[in-house]
């Protein structure tokens, strides 16, 4: 049992991005998860790059578990002239939903003997999952809390902050947009982000669930060559 002060402030990780910090708080809060959810070319992995330039910046190591093809001409034009900040990315790729867990298992284990962890993105984290044909719905929800289980454990335990980005669905009784997994992964998101198109290269982040940050707070941004800046 570890005694804590209630009053100690928390310190972000910022993505250096003024109106999506603002939006967020000050950024990805420290020891727990944080979902990013929202339609193909919202804006969702632009952003888990951008947190993760931003803490290696810090001099910190970012580890990025990608599920949909990561682009590295992209990650590069966010890194800029520092072509150095490569060298503190942890890419891995994972195939399947079975690799998923295992790779979880095996950054939990390399963490505790990375020097200084600052990020960890699961990008995406529910790819496997709506592809999953098993038709057995225990097992697969079964699968995604025990998952939750290792982020929640790894987010806590080296006090970083965990990034996962999500697919939509349209939902059939509310004919509402919403992010696969429903109650099952929500119940465990401390903060949960929407990011939506509005318009070419702009997008809006909305805030749906924070634990600081009133609900329906949101913003503007506009993806450019060099990562995302504020709109307007």
């Amino acid at each position: 049992m570890e005694k804590l002060d209630p009053s100690t402030s928390i310190e972000r990780l910022q993505s250096g991005v003024a109106c999506i910090d603002s939006v967020m708080g000050g950024g990805l809060e420290p020891g727990v998860i944080t979902e990013f959810y929202g339609e193909g070319g919202s804006g969702k992995s632009n952003l888990a790059m951008v947190f993760s330039v931003a803490a290696i910046k810090l001099g910190k190591t970012a580890i990025y578990l990608d599920t949909e093809g990561f682009s590295g001409d992209r990650f590069m034009q966010i890194c800029g002239s520092d072509r150095t900040i490569s060298e503190n990315m942890q890419l891995f790729r994972v195939s399947s939903l079975d690799d998923q867990e295992l790779s979880l298992m095996r950054v939990s284990k390399n963490l505790e003997k990375m020097k200084n962890p600052g990020i960890l993105v699961v990008d995406s984290f529910t790819e496997f999952f709506r592809l999953e044909k098993s038709n057995d719905y225990n097992s697969r929800v079964n699968g995604i809390q025990r998952q939750l289980s290792l982020l929640s454990g790894i987010a806590l335990k080296f006090s970083i902050p965990v990034l996962l980005t999500n697919q939509i669905y349209m939902d059939i009784d509310s004919k509402n947009l919403q992010p696969f997994g429903g109650f099952i992964i929500d119940h465990v998101m401390k903060s949960i982000i929407r990011l939506e198109k509005e318009g070419e290269g702009v997008r809006k982040i909305r805030v749906i669930k924070h634990r600081s940050v009133p609900e329906g707070k949101e913003s503007r941004f506009r993806i450019v060559e060099y990562g995302v800046t504020c709109e307007g």
